[in-house]
């Protein structure tokens, strides 16, 4: 399993989000790579590509819990010659019905991989697992990483040290925003 700084994850997605609202046209929300969403059971941060792939990150009280669904993966039934539901039911065995049921059918079959967490990290795993792993890298484990994928992606320049800020903190005063994005 890849390594993830558990206790950061939040603070990556706001970091992000904080980006993504300051970006995204508010009549073009559909265009949004990340959205977050305060629920009853907690927060939920849905990154969307657009390209097929997702990456649905839920903290709880107890638990984070982490599904990726990358359609490209061998591991997804919308591709698979044959649906095999015992492959999905496999991602979620020993998570506890409580969050479970925070799925929908619909969701629960778009998964190629699962991780909760509740202090120790949980992922059941298949031979030859190549169930999209690499959305992960939306949590960002580095600055470098954060920063590369800010400029390329939004294609801006930022002001590194106010881009350092939010990366730690996962947010900045309104001023700030306008000064770390430095407009061509």
């Amino acid at each position: 399993m890849r390594k993830i700084d558990w206790d950061k994850i939040k603070t990556r997605l706001d970091a992000l989000l904080v980006i993504e609202e300051y970006r995204t046209d508010p009549n073009k929300t559909w265009l949004r790579l990340i959205v977050k969403t305060e629920e009853s059971y907690g927060i939920r941060y849905l990154i969307d590509n657009g390209s097929g792939d997702s990456l649905d990150v839920i903290f709880t009280d107890k638990m984070i819990l982490i599904k990726g669904f990358d359609h490209e993966s061998s591991l997804s039934q919308f591709a698979a010659d044959e649906w095999n539901q015992d492959i999905i039911d496999g991602f979620y065995k020993g998570l506890d019905e409580k969050y479970l049921s925070l799925y929908s059918k619909d969701q629960k079959d778009e998964t190629t991989f699962f991780i909760w967490y509740d202090d120790h990290a949980h992922q059941q795993t298949y031979q030859d697992q190549d169930g999209g792993e690499w959305l992960l890298s939306y949590l960002f484990d580095s600055f470098e990483r954060f920063h590369e994928f800010v400029t390329d992606y939004y294609e801006i320049t930022v002001d590194k040290d106010l881009l350092r800020k939010l990366y730690m903190d996962g947010q900045l005063s309104d001023i700030e925003v306008k000064q770390l994005i430095q407009e061509c």
